[in-house]
């Protein structure tokens, strides 16, 4: 089966997640302010070590499929946080659907609902 030039669409989800990871992993106080704002200024450094290993998991090829989904519940996790902080929700959304996208043009067996052989 022929690949899309489009699967790597989820580079740049990828790209937003590992500019949000380093902050919080650094202390920069932007993020720690961000996070505190949310309720979860004591889990700044967790967080970003979660998010950074979600992503980890996902460019390793062989893990890419447990990395998607680690993914899509981690940004799941970003809309709820930012929509009960009363936050625009956008971001987390495009993070998922960009992720959803990609992964349908990297394996697109893997959305089907009957496996074709």
């Amino acid at each position: 089966m022929k690949k899309s030039k489009w699967r790597f669409i989820w580079i740049l989800p990828i790209m937003i997640l590992v500019i949000t990871a380093i902050p919080k992993l650094i202390g920069m106080e932007f993020m720690i302010q961000n996070m505190t704002d949310a309720g979860m200024g004591h889990m700044t450094f967790g967080v970003g070590l979660i998010e950074i290993l979600c992503v980890i998991v996902f460019l390793i090829p062989r893990t890419r499929n447990l990395g998607f989904l680690l993914l899509v519940a981690y940004s799941g996790g970003i809309i709820a946080t930012e929509w009960a902080a009363q936050k625009p929700v956008i971001p987390g959304i495009l993070v998922q659907v960009l992720l959803w996208i990609g992964m349908y043009f990297e394996n697109p067996n893997h959305f089907a609902l009957i496996k074709k052989d």
